[in-house]
Order: C-alpha cells, then structure tokens, then sequence
C-alpha cells in the first residue's frame, strides 16, 4: 500500500489484508458516499476503492469535467499507482460508461486489466439511446426529464430550490460528460464481464443490456435484478461477493 491519501480514491477500510481492490465508479451526480456501506457486504478480502470525482463532496471547490476522453485520461493515471495488486471495476449508469472506457485504455496501454468488469444500469456503449439532449433544457424541465428515465430524483432535492440550485451543476456536468461520449469499435475487452439492470428499469431495454457481451472476450453474464433503475443494491453484491469469492476460494476459507 502507497502511503499517501489519494485525492481521487476513497479507501474503506478491510478487516483482513487486501486481495483485491474494487474500484466503484458512480452514476451521474453521484459520489464516493454512494458505496460507503459495500465493505460490510463484500468478501473482507476485497478493498472497497470509491472513485471521488472533482466538483462534488470533498472536491467542491475544482472544476466539474463535461467531457468523457479527458476524464478517463485524468483516472488512467491517477489509480495507475493502486494497481499493485489485483482488481475489478464496478460502474452504475455514468459510471458503468467511464468504468468501460477505463478498462479499454487499460488495455490499449498495455496496463494490468481487471480480474472482472461489473458494469450496471447502462445500455451498451454500441447502442443507440435517447436522441433527445437534456444538456440544453431548462432546469425544471431537465430534472423533469431525468426524473422520468431514471425515476431517482429525490422529492427533498426535487422540491427545494436550494438544493436544486447546489445540485444542478453537478447534474449538468455529468450528463455533459454521457452526452459527449462517441463509441469507437475496438478490440473486446481481455477480462470477464457482468451487466447489470432493473426489471422497473425503463432506461434500458434486454436488447440493449445483452448487447455488453460484443464487448468482452471473456465470459459474460446478464443478470436482471428487481426494482428500477437504482434497484436494491443487496442481489448485486451477493452476485458480486460470489463472484469475486470463487476467483479466490483460499483467501475466503
């Protein structure tokens, strides 16, 4: 282990040494907070490592990103250093688009790849999706609209303009950053895969989920999960705690 603090990482805590780190990248306004509880939830073996995106929690004051190519460039090298031992990347939403394209630059440069990609609550990358922007929308109507497709918004955030007027930046941004993204074909990933995404979730269809496995080499698997779009996060991590235990039966003996 580095001993530095990370501005990039949020490291929580393992009760036994680290196999393995777990990489989590969020949905759009969201955080490092958003995966605080998953070290209870997971094998011990497994580090849980929070992506902390600038402009948001602890990096209020720095520039938010709306671009997708120089974020993944600026996270290439800035988890370059906790690469030392094994890991696998976890991303809902936003974050399963930035995991994706983080694993193929991983690749591309030649870097270690992760042992497993998860990868949740987004359509395929090859897929077309809504042909409307929201980025030019005005603010009721945006978060009318993001409201509808992810049904996530909630009422105490939705309803007050403060929090609206604090939040709204960090929206934009992020849905800047999804809205910026084109999908160049490339080689499938060297590194297995699973998708994720809710029953309820009307913001992918089967087709568009299934559609992941042309992005892997490896094996694939699609499991569909009860709820919405941000569905209860325990079937995830049981299929993810089992997973990554079967990679490393001794350490979990």
């Amino acid at each position: 282990m580095l001993n530095r603090r990370p501005l990039w990482l949020e490291f929580r805590p393992a009760t036994v040494r680290a196999k393995l780190r777990l990489f989590c990248l969020p949905h759009a306004g969201g955080g490092a907070v958003s995966f605080y509880s998953w070290s209870a939830l997971l094998p011990p073996f497994v580090q849980v490592c929070s992506v902390r995106l600038p402009g948001r929690e602890t990096r209020l004051s720095e520039p938010l990103f709306t671009e997708i190519d120089p974020l993944v460039d600026v996270m290439v090298q800035e988890l370059q250093p906790w690469l030392d031992i094994p890991y696998a990347v976890f991303g809902h939403s936003m974050g399963a688009l930035l995991a994706f394209e983080l694993v193929r630059r991983q690749q591309r440069a030649g870097n270690p790849m992760p042992v497993w990609t998860f990868l949740s609550g987004r359509r395929a990358p090859d897929m077309p999706g809504e042909m409307k922007s929201l980025q030019t929308l005005p603010d009721r109507e945006f978060v009318a609209e993001l409201s509808r497709l992810y049904n996530g918004m909630p009422d105490e955030i939705v309803d007050d303009e403060e929090s609206i007027k604090m939040f709204l930046p960090i929206l934009r941004a992020d849905i800047a950053v999804v809205e910026s993204y084109r999908f160049m074909r490339g080689e499938p990933l060297d590194c297995p895969m699973t998708v994720f995404a809710g029953a309820r979730d009307s913001s992918v269809s089967w087709d568009q989920m299934l559609a992941w496995k042309r992005q892997t080499g490896r094996s694939f698997a699609l499991h569909i999960l009860p709820g919405g779009h941000f569905y209860s996060q325990e079937p995830l991590l049981r299929t993810i705690s089992d997973t990554l235990v079967k990679l490393y039966p001794s350490v979990s003996d």
